[in-house]
């Protein structure tokens, strides 16, 4: 045979491929019939006149028997191949996810407690570190204080029975105590004294006087401020209220407005003072006087004569004998400001200087805010 057939199937289809010569089949092509009318009938045809058709049975029977004698099977297609994979991949699978759901459910079996879920514990903080040592340290130096004191508290007499309990009391500090006790006991009482003084104002509150003083010693003017409700602020002291307004004339061509005036002070006394002090007040009043009028004659432009210098140089010993250590500190500050001013008194003398007295002034001002 000439003639080779091959039968493929494709996808469960069969599909022929011959190989060789085909034998050509002969039609007879078809005539057509004229149209036939719609209400014509068709026409009959004889025997004779229908087409012939030529069927070469012998190649048909050999094309059969090649077909049922060769077969060609291919291999299964990649789809269907995947799909047998997949198959035996489901086949397999549930085992693996079920490992897999077994792990995730051991991990989070892992992470419980059987005795309930335990809190991770938190290391505390640099800062309550540090505070809970700071306590922990004074609590303990705390304790071993009060611990040594308790042991040194205990008395020598029971492991010393040599040494005595107390110390014998000597004369010399029997005496001394007497004299300490002696010294702080006395009193002495400033009687009432009426003063001319020259007055800057009267303000109620000690703000405003202190500003006041404030802006007249800036203005190279002595100033203090004494009482309360009111408040006075001086500029001056001095022997008598004409002498007062001779003595405030500069103070005015500067723009202030001094008042000249007696100002009465009442009497005072100081508590728990020593032999010293009284003796300073007493012979201190004298000076005090003495350099009031002293100073206040001087800047009305008079002059003093030789007793009151002489009077003034037998109060000035006096005080000055006086030791400034054996004084409290009540007394000390009264005793600098007559010095003060008994020597801001001798520089006016030596070299006539304005500024001398008023420094003098502002010294008498302050031992008069002490007396008074």
């Amino acid at each position: 045979m000439n003639n080779h057939q091959v039968k493929i199937k494709i996808n469960g289809k069969e599909k022929h491929y011959q190989h060789g010569k085909k034998k050509k089949k002969h039609y007879q092509p078809k005539e057509e019939s004229p149209p036939v009318a719609p209400n014509e009938e068709v026409s009959s045809y004889s025997d004779e006149e229908l087409p012939i058709i030529i069927v070469d049975e012998s190649a048909a029977a050999a094309e059969k028997k090649e077909e049922d004698e060769f077969e060609w099977v291919l291999p299964k297609e990649p789809k269907k191949q995947e799909e047998q994979e997949k198959h035996e991949n489901k086949a397999t699978s549930p085992k693996a996810s079920y490992i897999e759901d077994l792990r995730k459910v051991n991990q989070s079996k892992g992470q419980a407690s059987p005795f309930g879920k335990k809190k991770k514990l938190q290391s505390p903080s640099f800062y309550k570190q540090l505070l809970l040592s700071i306590g922990m340290a004074i609590g303990i130096g705390t304790c071993l204080g009060f611990l040594i004191l308790a042991v040194m508290k205990i008395p020598d007499s029971p492991l010393n029975p040599d040494v005595p309990a107390a110390a014998p009391v000597t004369s010399d500090n029997a005496t001394n105590e007497k004299g300490t006790t002696a010294e702080g006991s006395n009193s002495f009482t400033i009687p009432a004294q009426t003063i001319s003084v020259l007055q800057a104002g009267a303000f109620t509150t000690s703000d405003g006087a202190t500003t006041e003083v404030n802006r007249l010693q800036s203005a190279g003017f002595p100033a203090t401020s004494v009482g309360s409700e009111p408040t006075y602020v001086l500029m001056a002291v001095g022997k008598s209220v004409e002498g007062m307004k001779i003595v405030g004339a500069d103070a005015a061509d500067k723009g202030f407005e001094p008042y000249a005036k007696d100002l009465t002070f009442p009497g005072k006394t100081l508590e728990s003072l020593s032999a010293k002090d009284v003796s300073l007040l007493e012979e201190g009043q004298s000076l005090y006087v003495q350099l009031v009028t002293a100073t206040s004659m001087l800047l009305e432009g008079l002059t003093i004569d030789s007793a009151t210098n002489e009077g003034l140089q037998s109060s000035l010993q006096k005080v000055e004998a006086i030791n400034s250590s054996d004084l409290t500190e009540v007394t000390s500050g009264y005793k600098n400001a007559l010095m003060s001013a008994y020597e801001n008194l001798q520089m006016y003398q030596s070299s006539n200087n304005k500024q001398a007295l008023w420094e003098a002034q502002q010294k008498l001002l302050d031992a008069t805010s002490f007396l008074y």
